[in-house]
């Protein structure tokens, strides 16, 4: 992507990828960290940051999370991100199959944090409730997040056939 991609939006009614962005690496970090340990989100310097939610914009309408977007610098992002991956990767190499078997408490734990409690975001778990973890781990955080990954991909090629 170009850096002028991030602010673009490729089709009307969809999100700005900066928006998409942050919301794919929020996701990993609130299913993986909401109720196991403190998110990410919470610790310095992504604390600081104008883009810092102690949610994932989800239900967000589009003004919102084009308000949020012009606030997301690639840059951090990607350091957030970066700096997610190791803290998860960390955390998968000592989880055990048992805790990996076990019934989630995503919703639960969610419900103590007043960010998440949206309708959207109560909706969208409501599937998931006493899933095993490694079933929400999958879908959150790798089948949601590479849809919106392939998304961003799709919607910019059409943005760029369409400007030519």
């Amino acid at each position: 992507m170009e850096p002028g991609d991030w602010l673009r939006r490729a089709v009307s009614g969809t999100n700005l990828p900066a928006f998409t962005f942050w919301h794919v690496v929020r996701v990993i970090d609130s299913t993986v960290h909401t109720g196991i340990r403190p998110e990410l989100i919470e610790s310095l310097p992504w604390s600081s940051k104008a883009w810092a939610r102690p949610e994932g914009g989800v239900g967000y309408s589009v003004m919102e999370a084009d308000e949020l977007a012009a606030q997301v610098v690639p840059s951090e992002i990607l350091e957030y991100a970066d700096a997610l991956r190791s803290r998860v990767s960390q955390w998968l190499r000592a989880i055990t199959d048992e805790e990996l078997e076990a019934p989630n408490a995503m919703s639960g734990n969610v419900s103590k944090h007043s960010a998440y409690n949206r309708p959207a975001v109560q909706e969208s778990l409501q599937p998931l409730v006493g899933q095993p973890v490694w079933l929400l781990l999958s879908i959150t955080c790798y089948a949601h997040c590479w849809a919106h990954l392939e998304e961003i991909r799709l919607l910019t090629a059409a943005d760029r056939v369409a400007r030519q």
